[in-house]
């Protein structure tokens, strides 16, 4: 599947950024010249997670298991340009997977394991996967549930995979294929059409809407993003990285999966986010490079007994973002340990800025700003009234961008492509920055203009929750709001108006409202942890809630 235009895609590769390099390429690559150094390291509690003992991977292994795992996968009837839903934990069997996608042409399409019927059902809908994998259990329950049941609500005849024992679904292993299927698929990989313009993935965002966005995103364009970060954190060869991020995003995928890739060294799993496990990784993995949310940081930074019992000597550099840097945080860890706090700013769509040590060394700066120029990416401030362009530094704008890491538009979407991007070709963020007073080389970051709530890294909508609890029988209107926190960075406050006559305010409480969303299947993560019941919500003329005021009020 091809959604770049030929003249982009011509221009790009002229240019020689694009070519027709696929992923699991660069994995072959490294296992012809280092077959037998150690490549991947399942998460340490991993038995806790899915039943199956951890273990670690050389470079050989790998390739070995994408290549059998392609051969399962052929044998079920997976070919190119099949899209795979994708619901599994940080384990050893993801990597394979993505990998033996790419190899077979198929198209990932990953999703939390926090998702449940509310948000698969969406999805499905929208993507309609020739498959849906997963795995047959995770922390001891039934992991393939909600899978299963989203696929029956919207009446999709998706084939049915897990790894791991389950009575409804075909098993996957990545050893003991028979003979005959490894060399069908074998022969298939090396006789397919291959380009770099071929998607890859299919990532999803929420927005401001509520509903689902599909993002499609092609090898070129994570190759371009994932050379960007690599080189931004100065990955070295053969480093050892550390992933806590659930393999679905630009953070994941884009800064440590390809980072990966490039470098040939070890890549150790984990699953988000458990501190002793994290941070006995660290150390015992002699880990160079990870990435680790603001909050988290700079909680390790204010306990000192947690910190006398880490070693930190091998730690060269954190990638940190999703939220504003401190720069007393930076210039603590830069201090006490030596180690460089990178701050990331991503998302799907392509945004891809950074600021490290190559760009600034002074905390200050590096907590707060991103550098203007880069190497494959333009970017632009609009003003969102006049729509001119914006050249004074402080005053603020939308950031706009376009290259080569860039999406091409939302998946099945075309009304909401066509209102996210210029006429001229330029991503609308919806981001709102401004070119810095104290260094116009600089963009400073504002805020949000999407109002979307990033709670442990996860991106809500705001507005999938208000017309949630707005269905309660006994509440006229809702609305949430995020509000800091030190640990999570944000967390939800669910803003009520009861019916009036209808219930007394004193009987609406907060358990209420989260046993009300449970039954509508919603994802954990997305529960309200505050209420307040009100007269009415704050709005502007046009009816608009001003969550701001909601925040301010709180």
């Amino acid at each position: 599947m091809i959604i770049t235009p030929k003249t982009t895609s011509a221009y790009y590769r002229q240019q020689g950024l694009w070519a027709d390099r696929q992923l699991h390429e660069l994995l072959f690559e490294h296992a012809d010249l280092k077959g037998t150094e150690t490549a991947l390291v399942d998460p340490a509690n991993k038995q806790d997670l899915t039943g199956e003992a951890a273990q670690r991977f050389t470079f050989n292994e790998v390739a070995d298991a994408i290549t059998q795992l392609c051969a399962r996968l052929f044998s079920l009837g997976i070919r190119q340009d099949d899209i795979l839903l994708v619901q599994m934990p940080n384990i050893a069997e993801l990597a394979f997977l993505y990998l033996a996608a790419s190899r077979l042409g198929a198209i990932i399409s990953p999703v939390p394991m926090q998702y449940q019927e509310n948000e698969l059902t969406d999805i499905i809908a929208l993507l309609k996967p020739a498959a849906v994998i997963g795995v047959a259990t995770f922390k001891h329950e039934d992991a393939m549930v909600c899978l299963l049941n989203a696929c029956e609500q919207e009446n999709h005849n998706a084939r049915k995979m897990s790894f791991g024992q389950h009575g409804k679904c075909d098993q996957l292993t990545y050893q003991g294929v028979d003979k005959t299927p490894l060399q069908q698929s074998n022969h298939y990989c090396e006789n397919r059409t291959q380009s770099g313009d071929d998607i890859f993935t299919i990532c999803w965002t929420s927005g401001t809407e509520g509903a689902p966005k599909g993002i499609p995103r092609s090898h070129n364009q994570w190759l371009t993003v994932g050379l960007a970060t690599y080189q931004g954190n100065r990955i070295q060869a053969g480093e050892t990285l550390l992933n806590p991020f659930p393999f679905i995003n630009m953070a994941s995928i884009g800064g440590l999966f390809l980072s990966w890739l490039y470098s040939g060294g070890k890549l150790v799993l984990h699953h988000p986010l458990e501190l002793p496990v994290f941070l006995r990784q660290l150390v015992e993995e002699e880990v160079s490079y990870t990435l680790a949310p603001p909050a988290l940081l700079n909680g390790l930074l204010k306990n000192e007994a947690l910190l006398a019992q880490c070693d930190f000597s091998r730690l060269r550099a954190i990638g940190s973002g999703s939220a504003p840097l401190d720069d007393w945080m930076v210039e603590g860890f830069k201090q006490r340990f030596n180690i460089e706090i990178v701050n990331h700013f991503g998302s799907n769509e392509g945004v891809c800025l950074l600021c490290g040590p190559d760009h600034t060394q002074s905390p200050h700066t590096r907590a707060r700003l991103f550098p203007r120029a880069h190497d494959t990416l333009i970017t632009r401030l609009i003003d969102p009234l006049s729509e001119d362009e914006i050249t004074t530094p402080g005053k603020e704008g939308e950031l706009q961008i376009k290259g080569p890491s860039v999406f091409d538009g939302y998946f099945r979407q075309p009304e909401k492509t066509l209102q996210s991007f210029t006429e001229d070709g330029y991503y609308k963020t919806g981001d709102i920055f401004a070119i810095s007073t104290d260094d116009d080389r600089f963009y400073e970051f504002v805020g949000r203009s999407k109002d979307l709530i990033i709670r442990g890294g996860m991106n809500i909508a705001p507005a999938e929750l208000d017309n949630l609890i707005s269905s309660h029988p006994d509440i006229a209107e809702a609305a949430v709001a995020g509000y800091h926190c030190d640990i999570m960075g944000e967390r939800i406050a669910a803003y009520i108006v009861p019916k009036e006559g209808n219930v007394d305010k004193a009987q609406l409480s907060l358990e209420d409202i989260v046993s009300f969303l449970k039954e509508q299947k919603v994802a954990v993560y997305k529960l309200p942890e505050h209420l307040e019941i009100l007269s009415s919500l704050p709005r502007n003329p046009l009816g608009k809630v001003m969550r701001n005021q909601l925040r301010e009020a709180r």
